[in-house]
């Protein structure tokens, strides 16, 4: 079977698997830069709204939430760093390339043993 190939020389499923990882990047980015503007007015919202007040309560009870949500969100993105760019290939890929290299060894050596 002949793999088909696009014009830049690339074989079609490879392209594929390469445009997923980039669309999961790209992703990646956006999360990213939703995170740091929300966070930056956040901050901002905190600082020139809550931390003016002279009521102790109201203010602690801002910054605890502010700092809350940015702490518990810059973990969700620091996992989806590690998803995307640490962790690219998924357990099923990693096991599917296993299981592949296996069975070419299993070939190799077959081909390679002596016929009596």
């Amino acid at each position: 079977m002949e793999e088909q190939i696009n014009g830049m020389g690339i074989p079609l499923q490879e392209e594929k698997t390469l445009y997923n990882k980039a669309k999961k990047r790209v992703q990646f980015k956006v999360h990213l830069m939703i995170f740091i503007l929300t966070n930056f007015i956040l901050w901002l919202f905190y600082s020139f709204i809550f931390h003016p007040i002279d009521d102790d309560v109201v203010t602690k009870i801002a910054f605890r939430f502010v700092l809350f949500v940015s702490l518990t969100w810059g973990i969700v993105v620091y996992a989806h760093y590690l998803i995307v760019y640490k962790w690219g290939k998924t357990l099923v890929e990693k096991e599917f390339d296993k299981l592949k290299k296996e069975h070419k060894n299993k070939k190799k050596a077959l081909e390679n043993k002596p016929i009596r």
